[in-house]
């Protein structure tokens, strides 16, 4: 934006991105209105910051009229909302806070989506970055909003982007665009596999010559997809042998960068544990490497990358019995991987708010390895009747009584496992705080069992 002094600039909605939003656009002498359906309130001192330094707050959404230049949309509010819909018919641009950053960030940007790994691949080629000496950004649709870096002295910035974010966009050009899955998630939003792709899919639509897009080659719908790019593509794969980009040969992956001679490193160096992760290994090093760094290099940050807290995350062992937090776990395929990742027996705690997946594809590792599955939240009728005949199955009215039932049917060598398998928007803000409540409980839980014994 050339002359922003005056702009008049709608945030809708004032979580973390909206809030970053809106103090960017102050900083710019933009005239901001903040807009919320919660009320000034109920959300906390920064947003009442925000007011004191000049802003306006509205509540709800819809009292904030239309008279604006501008419209910076939060990531949870749908772009198909008939209060959106009805700024755009008014002519105002609405672009989401990744838009809005990109349009004022000339360093080079990898972005990094996916309907699972993207947050671990994102972290992942941060340190990959870091380690080679370079100041690095790394943050996005999880941590620090994108528009932060504006400004900022770095020599590259790593974004995790999501859907919501990338449907708001017209002008994104990330340097490196990396895709790694496509899964139906997010149909409560999206409506429907094929809008939910083509949000995704925005990643590549602007890029050129002088970009790069990684994708996953053994993801038919990202590999199609991929055609939009109009830069160099580079694929990855852990099922096929492959003439560029990344693959898996025996113990070796094979990493061939265009116009060298490729190399081969030492997949058993990876820390973390699946063949997913293998594969989004692999994306971080297509990634750092196409910022220059030297595949070894880059692989150097696979042997110490432990990974992030709630995702496969094995937080206690007793009694023989091995718990495991993968509340990140928010999809059916997520889930999929994380039972077939873990070792032993699993006892299943899976259930949250219904994003109107289909949850049949966990049948086949519950019959296979499942002792126990103990559903909880308002997924869980439809849950049970969807996995009905795989492995035993229980509601549970709440965590609590989910957690002492699950401890409950574990013997030695089983593994319980949360991998919910829906959100967490039922009882709880987010993934983290329903990772957080589910160890506290298995630890009062297995200490409680130690004391009645």
């Amino acid at each position: 934006m050339a002359d922003r002094a005056g702009v008049k600039v709608l945030v809708a909605g004032a979580g973390i991105s909206g809030r970053a939003a809106a103090a960017f656009c102050l900083a710019q002498k933009m005239q901001v209105t903040i807009a919320d359906d919660t009320p000034l309130e109920a959300l906390g001192e920064i947003v009442a910051d925000l007011v004191k330094a000049g802003a306006e707050f509205v509540s709800p959404l819809e009292r904030a009229g239309t008279d604006f230049d501008l419209c910076v949309l939060s990531p949870g509010i749908s772009i198909g909302d008939e209060r959106v819909k009805a700024l755009v018919s008014a002519g105002v641009e609405v672009i989401s806070e990744l838009e809005l950053a990109a349009r004022e960030i000339a360093t080079p940007i990898v972005a990094i989506t996916g309907t699972n790994g993207k947050t671990t691949v994102t972290e992942l080629t941060g340190a990959m970055l870091k380690a080679s000496g370079r100041r690095v950004f790394v943050g996005g649709n999880v941590g620090t909003p994108l528009i932060e870096a504006a400004g900022g002295q770095f020599d590259s910035i790593v974004a995790e982007v999501s859907s919501f974010q990338l449907e708001g966009c017209s002008t994104f050009k990330p340097k490196v665009a990396v895709w790694l899955n496509l899964t139906g998630d997010h149909l409560d939003r999206h409506g429907n596999l094929i809008e939910y792709a083509k949000a995704k899919a925005k990643i590549f639509a602007n890029q050129g010559a002088e970009e790069v897009a990684i994708v996953n080659r053994d993801d038919d719908a990202v590999w199609e997809a991929s055609k939009v790019s109009g830069g160099t593509v580079l694929p990855y794969s852990t099922e096929r042998i492959l003439g560029v980009g990344a693959w898996l040969e025996g113990d070796d992956v094979v990493i061939l960068m265009p116009g060298t001679d490729g190399v081969r490193l030492d997949a058993r160096a990876l820390a973390l544990k699946g063949l997913h992760n293998l594969g989004n290994a692999m994306a971080a090093t297509l990634a750092a490497a196409s910022l220059g760094v030297k595949p070894k290099d880059a692989w150097g940050a696979v042997k110490t990358f432990k990974g992030l807290p709630h995702r496969l995350e094995e937080f206690l062992k007793w009694r023989g019995i091995t718990f495991i937090d993968d509340s990140k776990a928010t999809n059916v395929d997520a889930a999929v991987r994380a039972m077939d990742t873990v070792e032993g027996r699993i006892i299943l705690l899976a259930g949250g708010k219904d994003k109107g997946a289909d949850y049949s594809p966990m049948r086949a590792a519950l019959t296979k390895r499942g002792v126990l599955a103990v559903i909880v939240g308002p997924s869980s009728e439809r849950m049970a009747k969807e996995l009905e005949g795989s492995a035993p199955i229980e509601r549970a009215s709440n965590w609590s009584e989910a957690v002492a039932t699950g401890i409950g049917a574990a013997k030695a060598g089983d593994t319980v496992l949360l991998a919910p398998a829906a959100s967490s928007f039922d009882f709880f803000k987010n993934y983290v705080e329903r990772g957080e409540v589910f160890q506290q409980l298995c630890k009062e839980e297995t200490k409680r069992m130690e004391v009645s014994a």
